[in-house]
């Protein structure tokens, strides 16, 4: 019973949270209050949805752009209005009604559309106008803009073939994408439809430590039906855990490489206090703060949790650059360094040595910046280091660059893998036509691979 009603008291937590906009409230040094979360509906574009009434399918292209489809005229007619400035402009930049699509055989030709776009109407892109340009319904394979030829993908309406030939040639590639394709379409659908009603989730405070349950999905799924207001939606369902994978990937990347790796301090289960730096980290880090409270949630122990944010593009919100909220037994603590690399943080007389350092999306082969500060994330102290990348074959690059540019021998802890607590709420990627060369996937999931390593 002492359980039920620690749970009935988080689900109250929750729905207050959710009345009052599922913000989160953190505190300043002064005391003073913030409100973090809360993010607005943001519209996207998937040409296998129909803008008007969100029917996911096989659709026909409006004759001005060619570049957004609708399921019937009575949908084009009701979108007509908000679709009708954008129209105007495509449909003149392709020389009229007579034109070849804009993209035909060219993708890449979306930069110079996009510019000329901008100008002509006068202010930035929106995502939705974005997507549209950069997710074209044009030929995976051959690149033809040809939309009376074109046939969406049954299984995902997320690509497009002009002929049996070019379907049969990206079969191989597709199947490895178009189950998550239809689950990234899926997604969308259900947020534009009925919202997110996991937005008010934080993770329930436990009494007694368990270890991580071998996915990330698992991490929430009992909990998270208290909150959903038709049980029986089981797609709906699926779609709201996945979202929340995205939310806590990091938090529970970190936590699975602890329980591994353990820490500088020892055993993950027996820490009161924890040092983590977040290496490389962005704006987005901040935003998603209360996140982090997942740690905290699951080791009831802990007493303080301290975050420290270090990359060059953090910074500029209008929180301090130190912030807290509680969690379970434990303060959490956020400390945001002005704008730097690590290599600099570390030098620096208020450098706080951390219990592990985490790089997650790190991209050390594709950023020089890395370069100066990759020594210094390798720790003499023995703190572990887990950097998460988005391809396997990345992952290992990073490894490898890692090792060249430290001179302290490693040792590998968990060697680059797929990581079960990555995020199953895919991203699209924007040069996803160019990546067919590669034979890489066209979609990505925060935190997909991940390794772990420590110095010697």
């Amino acid at each position: 019973t002492g359980h039920r009603g620690h749970m009935e008291n988080w689900v109250k937590e929750c729905l207050r949270r959710r009345q009052a906009g599922d913000k989160v409230e953190v505190s300043g040094p002064k005391g003073e209050v913030y409100q973090l979360g809360g993010q607005n509906f943001n519209k996207r574009h998937f040409f296998g949805i129909c803008p008007a009434c969100l029917k996911i399918g096989e659709h026909s292209a409006c004759s001005g752009c060619l570049m957004i489809s609708y399921c019937s005229r009575d949908c084009q007619k009701e979108d007509w209005k908000s679709h009708k400035t954008l129209c105007k402009v495509l449909g003149k930049l392709r020389g009229g009604s007579g034109g070849q699509h804009l993209f035909h055989k060219d993708p890449e030709a979306h930069v110079k559309v996009s510019l000329a776009v901008k100008e002509v109407v006068g202010r930035p892109l929106t995502q939705y106008e974005s997507d549209l340009l950069v997710h074209a319904r044009i030929c995976m394979v051959c690149l033809s803009g040809d939309q009376a030829k074109l046939q969406n993908c049954p299984g995902c309406h997320c690509v497009a073939y002009c002929s049996q030939e070019c379907r049969e040639d990206d079969q191989e590639l597709h199947q490895t994408v178009c189950q998550t394709l239809h689950e990234c379409i899926t997604d969308y659908m259900f947020e534009a439809k009925k919202g997110n009603e996991l937005k008010c989730f934080l993770p329930p405070p436990s009494k007694s430590f368990t270890a991580l349950p071998d996915s990330l999905e698992k991490v929430f799924e009992d909990d998270i039906s208290h909150l959903l207001s038709d049980k029986a939606d089981q797609d709906y369902k699926d779609s709201e855990l996945r979202r929340l994978t995205f939310h806590y990937t990091c938090p529970a990347t970190v936590l699975h490489a602890a329980s591994v790796s353990g820490t500088r301090s020892g055993p993950l289960a027996e820490a009161k206090s924890l040092v983590i730096h977040l290496v490389g980290a962005r704006q987005a880090e901040i935003e998603q703060a209360p996140a982090w409270t997942l740690i905290p949630a699951r080791l009831p122990r802990l007493k303080t949790l301290t975050l420290v944010l270090v990359g060059p593009e953090v910074g500029g919100s209008e929180l301090p650059s130190t912030f807290t909220l509680k969690s379970n037994n434990a303060v959490v603590k956020f400390i945001v360094e002005k704008p730097c690399g690590y290599q600099q943080y570390a030098k620096s007389k208020h450098y706080l040595e951390p219990d592990l350092v985490a790089a997650l999306n790190c991209g050390f082969i594709f950023y020089t910046s890395w370069d100066s500060s990759l020594d210094s994330l390798v720790r003499k102290s023995g703190a572990p280091l887990v950097f998460t990348e988005y391809y396997e074959a990345d992952c290992q690059m990073n490894l490898e660059k890692l090792e060249k540019n430290t001179k302290k021998n490693l040792s590998i802890i968990m060697k680059p893998s797929a990581n079960p607590f990555c995020s199953r709420f895919a991203a699209r990627i924007p040069a996803g036509f160019g990546l067919r060369k590669f034979k890489r996937k066209n979609v990505l999931m925060s935190n997909d691979f991940i390794c772990v390593v420590k110095a010697e």
